[in-house]
Parts: C-alpha cells; structure tokens; sequence
C-alpha cells in the first residue's frame, strides 16, 4: 500500500470517529498551545526588556574600586582607603585623553534646587545637577536641540547648561527659543547664578519619575558643567571616586572598550597592593536577564511539555481500541497478501496524523494566546505614559524554532505511541481475526 493511500485510509478513520479523534488530540493541542505560548512569551519578553534598555541606553559601564582577589563590588572593604586609591580625575582624563572618541564621563553631582520666574511671573522648580559629557547618556535623556555638555565646558568651567523639553514649555511660555537664552537660577541659599542654554533633553520619566500634577509643576533637572556645582557647594578641589559611571560611541564594539578600561586601570593599580578596579557593564547585565529569561522559558516549557506524555498516552488508547474495532478489517487484509509492514504503517499513519493535526492547531491556539496577551500588554502599557515612552507598543514575536520543534516533537510522539497498537495489529493471526465478532 503507498503512502497515499495510508494517508487517506487514516483521514477516513479520523473523519468517521470525529469527536473520539478530537477528544484523543486533546491532550497534544493542550501541550502544544502551552508550550507555544510561554516560548512567544519568553521571546517577546527578551525583545521588550532588550528594546527598552536600549532606548536608556546599554552603552554604559561602572568602573568601580574594589579590594584585589575579591570579584563582588558589594562586598564589605576590610581594608581602609586612602585617598591614593580612589579614582582620580587626573586618571580619567588621562583615561579619555588615550582613548577620545571612545569614551565618556557620566557622574552627575546633584547640589540641590532652585526656581526660576518664567515670562508669566510664575516660579518654575528646578534641581541642578553637575555633569559631564556622558552623564545624560548614562540617564537615558536624548539631546532634542543645541548640543550636549562637553568636557572643555568642565575644563574651562563654563557657565552653561542643558534643560528638559518639559522646562522649554514651563518657562517660554511665549514659544521662544530657548538656545542661547540666559536665565538667572535661584538657589536654595539665596544666591543666583546665571547660564546660558546650550541644550534640550527629553526628560526620561521612567528613569526620572514624573510629577503628581502634570508637567507644568514637575521639577526637571538642569545639567550645568560638575566643576561649576563643586564651586556652587563650596569644594573647589576634589578628592576622587569609589566608583564612577562612564559611557562608550556606540560605533565601538563594547568588549573591546571595555577591555581597554580594564587595561588602563590594571596598569595604574599594578603597583597597589591592595585595591584594584572592576568594571561592569551594562550588555553584561542584558546577557544575565536574557539568560534567565531562556532558563525560566526552557523549564516552564519543559513542564508544559509533559502535558504531552499524557496525550500521547491518549493516543496510543485510541489506536488500541481502533484496532480493536477493525479486527476483522485487518484480517481481510492479511488474507488477501497484507504485510505485517504495510498493517504497521497504516496504523503508525494514522497515530502521526493524529498527534500533528493536534500540534497544529496547538500552534495556531498558543499564537493566538500569544496575540490576545500582547493586546493586553500594550493596554497596560498605554495607560501608563512614563512605561509607553520606554516600552512603546510591545510586538509579539513567536518563535519559529519552537514552532518546528513542537511539529517534529509531535510527530514523534505519534511514531512512539503509535508503534505499540500498530505491531499489536500487524500480529494479529488472520484467522482468528475473520472469526472475530
């Protein structure tokens, strides 16, 4: 008997016992759809955690101190610093100086708040930070207009800064430019200063927090140069780092970035008998939650798989009783030149074509699941602006190896709980089975 006539007598016997063979694919629908699901999950999970780390940006490092032979930045310092071992700013700009268009600086001083009256003669809150060239970058706020702090604003100590798109609609009321414009900050001590706008930010409120009351009372930062804010707090000189947040081009490739950190700060601390420096970086903490991700998905599928077994116990209980029922078919066969492989086959057919009608509508059951929880998803992410910023729409995205996977796997598993009632009917003595009533 060919293949295709296999395949038709099995259609037939699916066909003519409808609701038994869907009942028998039960089991393999129910573990298939499980497993597609939670695999759409976990890669849907992985390519929305991964997007937003992106948009805050993953090109950062934490360079950081850290005792020789012990690997764990949060581990307890048994020995005391002086201030020889901390990180020195000489050291970083002789760092930046090796490697310019690598690397930046992403400190940020915060050094307390201050108002400003915009042209409605309102006050408007603000908090001054100090920073660097990277430290935006590091607070994931993106430049929308005039350019970024630079290092010569450090150096030279310029009195300039960079204030949130949010600040732009709090103080210009009349729509004014705001690059180049000076404005007179009022601290909390009474004093005042003045700078003038070289740049505007998007204010990042999922990194940042957002106001209870709207945007118009909401207290945004204003970025002006860290030698300024160390002048402002009354410390003219600087003692050094524990730790220090730095940013890379993304045009480099960050293991080789990361390297040349690692290298400069080895040659420095070679002589330092007791401290050493580490760096860690944000693509590292990206590959540790993505592969916790694969290990929670691979372990939750496992277990959904096992829903399987039980299906394929269904299976092979279905065939025994067809089997059974067609008792006296197999022996006409047999008695008119059937072999004992042609009798297998049909019935191992028959249990394939079972277990993957069952996977694929599994398949289709476990996307539509997938889609339905995206829906969801978006839904509670639309309601919340600051996670929409960050997240935007979270698009589902299966996994077509764990889609060809589960289409083999259940094949397979109509191969193995198939062959059991095929051999049992290809055994079969054709006389008795024409006596069979």
């Amino acid at each position: 008997m060919s293949f295709f006539e296999n395949l038709k007598m099995a259609f037939s016997s699916i066909a003519a016992n409808k609701m038994r063979s869907l009942l028998t694919m039960l089991g393999i629908i129910i573990g298939i759809s499980a497993v597609i699901t939670i695999t759409t999950l976990g890669t849907t999970l992985r390519a929305t955690v991964k997007g937003a780390l992106d948009s805050l940006g993953t090109n950062l490092f934490y360079v950081y101190l850290t005792e020789k032979n012990v690997d764990n930045y949060y581990d307890s310092y048994d020995i005391e610093t002086t201030p020889e071992d901390l990180i020195s700013m000489s050291m970083l700009e002789e760092l930046i100086a090796k490697y310019p268009d690598e690397i930046r600086i992403a400190e940020e001083n915060p050094i307390g708040s201050g108002t400003l009256r915009n042209t409605e003669k309102k006050d408007v809150p603000v908090n001054i930070v100090g920073a660097y060239d990277g430290t935006l970058d590091y607070n994931g706020c993106k430049i929308l207009a005039g350019r970024n702090i630079t290092m010569e604003d450090v150096t030279r100590k310029k009195y300039t800064c960079v204030v949130s798109h949010i600040f732009v609609k709090q103080y210009f009321k009349n729509g004014e430019n705001p690059i180049g414009h000076v404005i007179s900050i009022n601290m909390e001590n009474g004093a005042a200063y003045e700078f003038t706008i070289v740049g505007v930010y998007r204010y990042n409120t999922l990194v940042n927090g957002a106001g209870p009351n709207g945007t118009d009372e909401m207290k945004t930062p204003i970025y002006i140069p860290n030698t300024i804010a160390l002048q402002l707090q009354g410390n003219y000189y600087f003692d050094g780092f524990w730790g220090i947040p730095l940013t890379f081009n993304v045009k480099y490739d960050a293991n080789d970035v990361k390297a040349h950190i690692q290298n400069f700060f080895d040659e420095k601390y070679a002589s330092n008998k007791n401290f050493t420096i580490g760096v860690n970086s944000a693509m590292d903490e990206l590959k540790t939650i993505d592969m916790v991700i694969n290990v929670i998905t691979i372990i939750v599928s496992v277990i959904a798989a096992i829903s399987l077994i039980v299906g394929g116990v269904g299976v092979m209980n279905i065939m025994l009783v067809s089997v059974t029922e067609r008792t006296r078919e197999i022996g006409v066969r047999k008695a008119l030149g059937a072999k004992k492989r042609a009798i297998k086959r049909q019935f191992v057919t028959e249990a394939i074509i079972i277990c993957l009608i069952g996977g694929i509508i599994g398949i289709l059951i476990g996307l539509l699941n997938g889609e339905l929880i995206g829906i969801v998803a978006n839904m509670i992410i639309k309601s919340e602006p600051s996670y929409s910023e960050i997240l935007g729409n979270v698009t589902i995205q299966p996994s077509f190896g764990a889609i060809i996977i589960s289409l083999i796997f259940s094949m397979l598993t109509g191969v193995f709980f198939g062959l059991y009632p095929a051999s049992k009917a290809a055994k079969m003595n054709p006389i008795d089975a024409l006596r069979y009533d």
